[in-house]
This record gives C-alpha cells, sequence and structure tokens, in this order.
C-alpha cells in the first residue's frame, strides 16, 4: 500500500492488456492462452525480479544473519507474493468474467484456479532467482520456463491421448485454469482429468521449496557477489 504507483500499474496493466483481448472477436483457444500466459508470466515475473532485487542489494543477506532462517523467509516471502498478485489481478478478473457474462460456478472456479497457477509461477519464479546472477539472466529464464511449464499443461498444442505428454499434461498445476478458461470463453475442451492431480504436485512443489530453502536463500544472498 505504500507503494501507490506501482500497485496502480499492476492493476491497471492487466485490464488494459486482457479486456480488449478476452471481448475480442478471437477464436476462445487464442483468447484463453493470451489469459494463461499473462498469469504465468506475472507470477513468475512478480516473484523472480524482487528477489534478485534483494539479492544484489544486500536485503536477503542481512535478513539471513538476523537467523531469521532462509526456509522460512522464503517460504513466506512466496506465500506473500502469490497473495499480492493474487489481489492485484482481481479487478481484473471481476471485470472479464461479468463482461463474458460467466456463470457464477465457473468465475469462482477461475478465481481458485488463478491462486494455484501463481502460486506455481512463483515457485517457478524462486527456483530462476536462485540459478541465475543478473536481472537480465532472471527476464530470460523466467520466460524459459514459464513457456516451458505453459507449453506442458497443454496450452499451445493438445498432445495425443495415451502419450506421455498426455500425462505430463493432466498432472501440471497450470492446465485446469487453461480449460476452466477455455470453458467459459466457449472454446473445444479435451475432457479434464480434474484438479486433483495438479494440487498434489504443486503441494509437492511447495514442499520442496520449503526443504531447499535454506539452499535456494542462500544462493539468493550470494546475487550480488556472484
Amino acid at each position: 500500500m505504500r507503494r501507490r504507483r506501482l500497485l496502480t500499474w499492476n492493476v491497471l496493466v492487466p485490464l488494459l492488456l486482457l479486456v480488449p483481448v478476452l471481448t475480442s472477436g478471437a477464436a476462445a483457444a487464442h483468447r484463453a492462452v493470451v489469459v494463461a500466459v499473462f498469469v504465468v508470466f506475472f507470477g513468475a515475473y512478480g516473484s523472480c525480479i524482487p528477489l534478485i532485487r534483494d539479492g544484489m542489494s544486500g536485503w536477503a543477506e542481512k535478513v539471513l544473519l538476523t537467523g531469521y532462517g532462509g526456509r522460512r523467509w522464503l517460504t513466506e516471502r512466496t506465500l506473500a507474493s502469490t497473495a499480492i498478485d493474487w489481489v492485484q489481478l482481481l479487478p481484473a478478473h471481476l471485470v472479464l468474467v461479468a463482461l463474458i457474462d460467466a456463470p457464477v460456478d465457473l468465475a469462482t472456479a477461475i478465481l481458485g484456479l488463478t491462486a494455484l497457477a501463481l502460486l506455481f509461477a512463483n515457485l517457478l519464479g524462486v527456483v530462476v532467482a536462485a540459478g541465475v546472477r543478473a536481472l537480465g539472466e532472471a527476464a530470460l529464464g523466467c520466460a524459459v520456463l514459464s513457456l516451458f511449464a505453459l507449453h506442458a499443461a497443454g496450452v499451445f498444442r493438445t498432445p495425443e491421448p495415451g502419450s506421455w505428454w498426455a500425462a505430463v499434461e493432466a498432472w501440471n498445476p497450470l492446465r485446469p485454469l487453461h480449460e476452466t478458461w477455455l470453458v467459459v470463453l466457449g472454446g473445444d475442451v479435451v475432457p479434464s482429468a480434474g484438479a486433483g492431480l495438479p494440487v498434489l504436485v504443486l503441494t509437492v512443489a511447495v514442499a520442496l521449496v520449503g526443504f531447499f530453502g535454506s539452499g535456494l536463500a542462500g544462493r539468493i544472498a550470494r546475487t550480488g557477489s556472484g
């Protein structure tokens, strides 16, 4: 709330980009792709770039030197970042579901699945931040990892039934959001495997980042000296 200019931009940009696209006459599949890509990039960059800046400024190292604990700091920071992203995207989502007259159940599902997708994207941002040493590397790493995750979720293509790509898609935490937007926008949707498997994968991912949190936080803290 103290950084009101940044908050304003992060609320307005999704509105300015997504509303014209989703209310256009473009094919449902294309509009759903735009939403999925935007949400994942929003979460990944929103998590990674501030972490890199914390490392470069020495703030991350100062936090760790207090004895607060890298695992605790990184876990709490990731959850907070995810919550902030969701709040900043909420106005855009409310406007969108109203403009396209989405059913209440699907609109509610979109809000919940957006939170899951943002959490997964924020975790991707943490992994990238721990593996790079500059903002340029972070930007490239987030783009590559996010696009690969979206591809694995079936956002850009439909895998052959029974293939290993189809199995990967069924487990991907980004798939439910993409499929739900396809349904809302009236597109052709492959029968869904439900959200149970993606939630399980996301739970494991959160646990792994928490387990390796001390090492990841240490790498981020050394960014400024790398």
